[in-house]
């Protein structure tokens, strides 16, 4: 479904990503992880569309994407959410989950001020849709509260409803489970597979190790920016040099 092709970008002579190349297929959940300055959300940010790459490709479906706006690459199917909360906080749950179908909405400007009638069965419909993706993610109950009344773990939850509002084919998720408790973390894990299972490919950033060993299918590791080692969880745990990259040869996982 998407295959990064000797991808790299510079910020003046600082290389944050190297000649990185990887493939991801159709209904995966690929992991993506390195310790802290890897340049994995650095990656994120390229696939998104948030960051030009200075060389190398992004191609989603056989159709290269690198270097367009992210609204574009939404359309295309890749949906994101980000390390930082990125939410309408004095807006409802409601309403931050319908503004994440804007891509696919065919009303302009004037049919919204005019309330025409195609305008209002549209809005109807993302109404509808938005409450069954709430729904989906655990958060019915909150429907109608404002994003900032929601705890950290909820928040993150609606972000991630926010992004499946868009019917991306592949969910970006920039560490989802940072600040989760383990209780939320398996509610978490739960919810990822469940989004697996309705067919959307899955790449997620994370930290927490025993969260990504449990939930993925395969795992790159980067280090300074290029890959270190590539493979299932139980090949990139074992690695050697993977363990010395993190914990200076303890054990991971």
């Amino acid at each position: 479904m998407l295959t990064v092709e000797n991808l790299t970008v510079r910020f003046g002579g600082l290389v944050a990503v190297n000649n990185l190349s990887f493939t991801i297929n159709k209904g995966e959940i690929f992991g993506l992880i390195g310790p802290n300055g890897a340049g994995k959300t650095t990656c994120f940010n390229m696939i998104s569309g948030a960051l030009v790459p200075t060389s190398g490709k992004v191609i989603l479906n056989e159709k290269e994407i690198q270097g367009r706006p992210m609204f574009q690459i939404n359309g295309e199917g890749i949906a994101r959410t980000y390390q930082n909360i990125n939410l309408f906080k004095e807006m409802t749950v409601l309403e931050n989950v319908m503004v994440g179908q804007q891509s696919h909405m065919k009303s302009g400007l004037l049919a919204a001020i005019l309330r025409t009638s195609s305008q209002r069965k549209e809005e109807m419909a993302v109404m509808e849709k938005a409450q069954e993706i709430i729904e989906f993610v655990g958060l019915r109950h909150r429907l109608a509260d404002d994003a900032c009344n929601l705890s950290y773990g909820e928040q993150r939850l609606l972000e991630i409803a926010r992004a499946l509002a868009s019917d991306p084919v592949l969910l970006l998720l920039d560490e989802p489970a940072a600040g989760m408790n383990p209780s939320e973390k398996m509610e978490l894990k739960d919810l990822v597979l469940r989004i697996r299972s309705k067919g959307v490919t899955v790449l997620v950033v994370e930290h927490d190790m025993k969260f990504v060993m449990n939930l993925t299918d395969r795992i790159c590791v980067l280090n300074y920016g290029e890959e270190l080692a590539m493979g299932t969880p139980t090949e990139v745990q074992n690695n050697p040099a993977v363990v010395e990259a993190y914990l200076g040869g303890e054990n991971i996982g």
